[in-house]
């Protein structure tokens, strides 16, 4: 038998003698499952919010990009392109070439992203599912149109129906300003008519426009070259794998990047902001730990006499300090339990019913995004363990030099 551990016991149960003292250390045990149910809850969040992202990324962001690390403009020779191709799960590989122009339409002007694509953009069908109004083309009887933004769309005022004004693109002609000349020459111009309007999320929507590759080369004058190559892969296939095989063909010269490592910057940030929040939730939870301290000392102050009973009877120090830390083991444990329970029978109704709404009007999602993940519940029992372990030392101690002083 645990002789420590079934004292403990004893001490965690008793109710008619301490009512004072039991009635703290279950606030203290409350309070625990409170803390780690809210930390369950808010890494969930975050991990939804991550989760959230990815997939809207996975909408308009290819599975692999190559970009040059050196030049904004390139080009990959014939023979590595067929190279890269003829890799195993490699579906489409798309040229784009992206830059920011002015928007003119009517009396109104607006700076956008513009992204020129060829064909193969199309058959591989991206962001076909997102046109919500209009068709999908990019060129019909030699006159060159655009997928254009719902946000773009709305604030240029653009209409399908009209069909004589086409939306004029603006673009500065370096070499001109090179050469400090500041005449009709030095802006490239271009035009469009908008074949489609997609929706895919504010940001995107509000400053994109897809057009033809060879009418985004004319516009900036890229001389056929281009600012990445996305590369779409098949179903369930391993894109690191692919991507060691790309790097191999092409060298360090290129930049192959996966979906996350396209948006690093703004992935590191949730994490880095998921990080913060434990820490803040973990202080959070060792002030909270104090009830523990008061509950352990006053604990040892109402067992003097069972204490001194417990020396008579053979009791060693590791014994006695093992007993008070196993109570407040206990206190602890029961808390995080019944937290851990109930954060995950929350999380899991937000995440099947959606409880809580986002509260924004035309939001991609209705409720605040969840998704649990076993390591959260690692680490929180990590949390949880260490608090205890601190909060009980000095208690113990205590008993100890009480019980043991001459």
């Amino acid at each position: 038998m645990n002789f420590p551990l079934f004292v403990a016991k004893r001490y965690f149960g008793s109710s008619v003698k301490a009512r004072f003292i039991t009635l703290i250390s279950r606030i203290s045990m409350v309070g625990v499952g409170v803390e780690v149910m809210a930390l369950i809850l808010i890494l969930s969040v975050f991990n939804g919010l991550e989760d959230f992202q990815k997939g809207l990324f996975q909408t308009f962001d290819p599975d692999l990009k190559i970009i040059d690390k050196n030049s904004p403009r390139f080009n990959i020779s014939q023979e590595k392109l067929k190279q890269i191709k003829a890799l195993s799960g490699i579906t489409f590989i798309n040229p784009v070439l992206e830059d920011q122009a002015l928007l003119r339409f009517g009396n109104k002007q607006v700076v956008a992203s513009f992204k020129g694509v060829d064909d193969s953009f199309l058959n591989a069908n991206r962001l076909k599912k997102q046109v919500v109004e209009g068709d999908y083309f990019l060129k019909s009887d030699g006159q060159s149109f655009a997928l254009v933004g719902i946000g773009v769309f709305l604030n240029m005022g653009m209409s399908f129906e009209n069909v004589v004004e086409p939306v004029e693109a603006w673009y500065p002609n370096h070499q001109s300003l090179r050469k400090f000349s500041i005449n009709e020459e030095a802006i490239r111009s271009n035009i469009f008519y908008p074949a489609g309007v997609i929706e895919v999320e504010q940001t995107f929507d509000n400053q994109t426009v897809i057009v033809p590759l060879d009418w985004m080369n004319d516009l900036v004058g890229a001389e056929n070259k281009v600012s990445g190559y996305e590369i779409m892969l098949a179903s369930g296939v391993d894109e690191k794998r692919v991507q060691q095989q790309i790097k191999q063909i092409l060298g360090n010269t290129f930049s192959i990047q996966t979906r996350d490592e396209q948006h690093a910057m703004l992935l590191k940030a949730i994490k880095i902001e998921k990080l913060f929040v434990f820490l803040i939730m973990a202080f959070v939870m060792g002030i909270a730990s104090f009830t523990l301290f008061y509950s352990l000392s006053l604990l040892v102050i109402e067992k003097r006499k069972d204490l001194r009973t417990l020396l008579a009877i053979g009791i060693s120090r590791s014994q006695l300090f093992k007993t008070i830390m196993w109570v407040g083991f206990l206190i602890c444990f029961s808390g995080a339990i019944l937290g851990m329970i109930f954060g995950f029978i929350f999380a899991w109704a937000q995440q099947t019913f959606g409880i809580i709404g986002l509260g924004i009007p035309n939001a991609l999602i209705d409720a605040y995004p969840i998704k649990m993940e076993l390591m959260d519940f690692v680490w929180t029992s990590l949390v949880v363990l260490t608090i205890t372990t601190l909060a009980s030392i000095i208690p113990a101690r205590k008993a100890v030099e009480m019980t043991f002083k001459q």
